[in-house]
């Protein structure tokens, strides 16, 4: 059968799809006159009896759904005509994806072994048991229907804070980042759980999309149904009796990409494969699969790193730039003509790394060395060595006898030490940076230059060469930058417009889109453009009269409902992605993206960094060894980036924060965020709190540190300032992390910010309402950093003062000073205190200043 390849793709896609439908759908005994006829002749079949009653019965689901959909399946010119009645290889799509429970043939074994691989359990002697108990609740005979997708954090084990077992999970909605129904939830009894009626209306609101999917090529409909996929299917269980922390969705997609990489490495290596009593296996010392892992090297550098003239409107758009750019490196990999893989192939990527599974066979390895030479060339002319991407791999294979995995000498290993092996690699290769240009282009590193003439040195990253300036129109001298600072300025400014990126699959800029769209960028070869809503989506749109736009892939920004725009043209694909900070606060009268003087407000700059703690242990070893997997770190990955790249999107589009806060960049587990100083601690706050309740839990914590600065200081100083912050809140919490660094104090989130917060109100308040005076902030700051030195005399000093203070004041503040009194004995309670007087001396000098501003303008 021709195009074999993209049926054993597409059917591990779709092999468990049926558990989707049948929780939707009545009993098996109700549904029995409904199905198809084809459906009923094998019943019995692939779903063999077991103790007096039928195995895998979301299997005969799969099929009814493969042949509902049938006729959209046979537009597919890789589906045509329907294999289903002609194959007599029994290999088709609707074989290979119900018959993995039975398999006959290798290949529907063979996505039976990618479903096991995917899982990381030997699944084949299982029926997916319908009655039993889970989490203390007893279900009942409908349990399948009932018990949700509890979520991953549940069970991780934190380094050094012991074993803990939450029962949390999440309710049954369409995938956005919208607050409703965003957070998990406690499961404490049956009634918690999911109903059948929510399953129907969800699997309902699916169909209907199906519907709307491209047709035209096998690329487009699978690139389209892996989104539609993650919209409806990531918060449904994977398997309710020992998958149910995993997604539908992410074991969908670990298996489509287990069974391509299987089928092309047994298409090189058959030998390598025995196929005996309906068991694919592979033979020990095979390595089927690549792990493969990218890291973009020189983020932070790149970012922060910039003059302060102009770095406003040229830092957004250089962390938008970093999106594009890692989005185009994972493009060109997939679509090299020697591996030509496919997005469901990525099992991660955010914050600048990426994860990928591809067949170890040598025209992919000699690929990715190929793509790995010709990549770091062109980031170098582009970028003069701010940028570098790693590229390398781990080939692996599952172990037949356990549950581990075997690569390079180790055997039975767990997974997460071979996502450890590859993260050494890629490190090792920051210590051999511009190896391969050092050694094919050694004149240009080495050789004597010709310099002389005029060379203008770009005001942003201060390289020399060609310069342009940033805005024709500004006035007096002109800023100089390089021509591509300038497209990510622009590309800063555009993003408040921004609702769609279109990639061009092809090697070359389309004209036609460039000249229609905000903006168009080249990454690595790969060409980006960006479009408002208006522009796609409106029936009279000059972009929706074109005659063709071929070979695109058309990704909605922050909303999931991406199939309402279709655009004429072949090879076309939809989908949407998550990115944190599209939206900025903006000055509404100019039209325009507000400079960090405008964010300030006449006061202090506060620059933020945040990343959550002992990430790298959470991964390595934090999954039970009963729940590794690679569908089970698959959905780890994907709640992080939700989390990051996706909902901080939520917290900072808030009423409070939307003037006067900008994400700078935000993913995999990283925040950068600039802003008017108070509400940024706020905003710290309140993403460290929203995260505590996404985990469910506290001791998976973020800790973070905050700069305060005057609005022209320079903004790579003040990230560098923010980023020693955030290391000092990772030490200096007595190695417990979980803690927050401001004015250079660290405190602890669970025992300490609400007491210093709490604090600083104190002081406002009794200042501003009850005439205490405002030196009592300076005195108690003077009087702390003498504790620190060391003198003994602070302590008769503070009781001094504050009785000073306090004399022939209100009840309230001679209260107050009392208690401090007593309070200011304990040392910590000092440090405490006087960081609070810190923060409330910044606030009422931000209040005169706001005052001031109401009489300027004649308000009172």
């Amino acid at each position: 059968m021709n195009n074999i390849r993209e049926h054993i793709y597409l059917a591990a896609l779709l092999h468990d799809i049926g558990k989707f439908y049948q929780r939707a759908d009545k009993s098996l005994a109700q549904k029995e006159n409904e199905l198809s006829e084809s459906v009923v002749k094998i019943a019995d079949y692939i779903c063999p009896l077991k103790d007096g009653r039928f195995g895998y019965q979301h299997t005969l689901w799969t099929l009814q759904f493969l042949a509902e959909i049938e006729p959209c399946l046979k537009k597919i010119p890789e589906f045509m005509p329907n294999a289903f009645e002609t194959d007599k290889t029994h290999n088709s799509i609707f074989q290979l994806a119900s018959f993995h429970h039975k398999p006959a043939t290798e290949l529907q074994a063979l996505i039976s072994l990618a479903d096991w691989w995917s899982a990381g359990i030997d699944r084949r002697e299982k029926l997916e048991a319908e009655e039993g108990e889970n989490a203390g609740i007893s279900w009942g005979k409908s349990r399948y229907k009932q018990i949700p997708l509890y979520s991953i954090f549940n069970n991780i084990e934190v380094p050094n804070k012991g074993k803990y077992k939450g029962c949390s999970a999440f309710g049954l909605k369409a995938l956005s980042i919208d607050e409703k129904d965003f957070f998990p939830k406690d499961i404490k009894k049956k009634e918690d759980g999911i109903t059948q009626e929510k399953y129907a209306k969800l699997w309902a609101d699916f169909k209907k999309e199906i519907e709307w999917l491209p047709t035209d090529t096998f690329e487009g409909f699978a690139e389209s149904l892996l989104m539609l996929l993650k919209k409806y299917t990531w918060c449904i269980p994977s398997n309710t009796t020992d998958m149910a922390n995993v997604s539908l969705f992410d074991h969908l997609k670990t298996t489509a990409a287990f069974a391509d990489c299987l089928y092309r490495y047994k298409e090189t290596n058959p030998s390598d494969f025995e196929f005996s009593g309906q068991r694919l296996t592979v033979k020990d010392g095979a390595r089927p699969v690549l792990l493969l892992g990218g890291d973009l090297s020189g983020i932070q550098k790149f970012i922060y790193n910039i003059a302060s003239r102009k770095a406003a409107t040229s830092l957004k758009g250089r962390s938008f730039y970093l999106q594009l750019l890692v989005d185009s490196i994972i493009q060109r990999i997939i679509q090299h003509k020697d591996i030509d893989a496919t997005l469901g192939h990525v099992v991660y990527s955010s914050g600048g790394k990426f994860y990928m599974l591809l067949p170890n066979i040598k025209p992919v390895t000699d690929a990715i060395a190929e793509l790995k030479k010709e990549i770091e060339r062109e980031l170098w002319v582009q970028h003069k060595g701010q940028l570098l991407v790693n590229i390398d791999y781990v080939p692996f294979a599952y172990n037949i006898k356990g549950q581990g995995v075997d690569f390079d000498n180790y055997e039975n290993e767990q997974i997460g030490l071979l996502w450890k092996a590859l993260a050494d690699r890629l490190t090792n290769q920051k210590n051999h940076k511009f190896r391969n240009l050092l050694i094919d282009k050694y004149d240009e590193f080495f050789e004597v230059q010709k310099v002389g003439g005029k060379t203008n040195i770009c005001a942003v990253t201060g390289i020399e060469g060609k310069c342009v300036a940033i805005d024709p129109k500004e006035e007096g001298e002109k800023t100089l930058v390089l021509p591509i600072v300038k497209e990510q300025s622009q590309l800063g400014n555009t993003l408040k417009d921004a609702d769609y990126v279109i990639t061009h699959k092809g090697n070359s800029k389309h004209d036609y889109i460039s000249n229609r769209s905000k903006i168009d960028i080249n990454t690595v070869g790969v060409y980006n453009y960006l479009f408002d809503q208006s522009e796609l989506i409106i029936d009279d749109a000059d972009f929706r009269k074109i005659t063709s736009v071929d070979t695109c892939r058309v990704k909605r920004i922050n909303n999931t409902d991406f199939l309402g725009a279709p655009i004429k043209g072949n090879c076309c694909s939809y989908g949407f992605q998550f990115y944190g900070g599209n939206k900025q606060a903006l000055n509404e009268r100019f039209d325009r993206n507000k400079t960090f003087e405008e964010l300030a407000s006449g006061t202090y700059l506060g620059v933020l960094r945040m990343d959550v703690d002992n990430l790298g242990s959470i991964f390595i070893k934090g999954i039970p060894d009963a729940d590794k997997s690679f569908s089970s770190y698959s959905t780890l990955s994907f709640m992080l980036d939700y989390f990051f790249s996706g909902y901080l999107n939520t917290i900072r589009n808030r009423e409070k924060f939307k003037d006067d806060v900008n994400i700078l960049y935000s993913g995999g587990d990283d925040v950068f965020a600039v802003g008017r100083w108070d509400k940024l601690i706020e905003f710290a706050a309140e993403i460290r709190k929203e995260f505590t309740k996404f985990v469910g839990r506290d001791d998976i914590s973020i800790s973070g540190g905050i700069a305060v600065v005057g609005d022209k200081y320079p903004i790579a100083k003040a990230a560098e300032m923010a980023g020693k912050a955030e290391e000092a809140a990772k030490k200096d919490n007595g190695g417990k992390k979980n803690a927050f660094n401001i004015f250079g104090e660290t405190i602890s989130w669970d025992e300490e910010y609400d007491k210093v917060l709490s604090r600083k109100t104190e002081f406002v308040s009794l200042i501003n309402d009850f005439n205490m005076p405002r030196s009592i902030l300076h005195r108690l700051m003077i009087l702390c950093q003498n504790m620190k030195e060391g003198r003994t005399d602070y302590i008769w000093h503070t009781v001094y003062y504050l009785k000073r203070f306090s004399d022939g004041k209100d009840k309230a503040v001679q209260e107050f000073c009392n208690s401090l009194n007593t309070r200011l004995t304990n040392k910590r309670e000092y440090e405490l205190t006087a960081l609070a007087a810190r923060w409330a001396e910044l606030e009422l000098r931000m209040n005169n200043v706001e005052q001031n501003k109401l009489e300027n303008y004649g308000m009172e």
